[in-house]
């Protein structure tokens, strides 16, 4: 398989082989791609969770202000 990728993703996967963490490049690729798998699954399942939630009457009006307000907090 043959793949193009950002100069600035080339760079950091040279960083991570050249730190000694990773033997080779295909060995950060790997990992970042079990890391993207975990983490599409981990939303696939808040998604279910939310929708679960709404259907079954578990929610409650939020105003913008509110929803942005706690956007904020937990980007803080």
């Amino acid at each position: 398989m043959k793949l193009s990728i950002a100069k600035e993703l080339e760079d950091y996967i040279a960083q991570e082989v050249g730190s000694g963490r990773f033997a080779d490049a295909s060995a950060v690729v790997n990992d970042a791609l079990r890391l993207h798998e975990t983490y599409l699954a981990a939303t696939r399942e808040d998604i279910r969770a939310g929708l679960e939630d709404l259907a079954r009457g578990r929610h409650r009006p939020v105003t913008a202000e509110e929803f942005l307000a706690k956007a904020r907090a937990t980007a803080s």
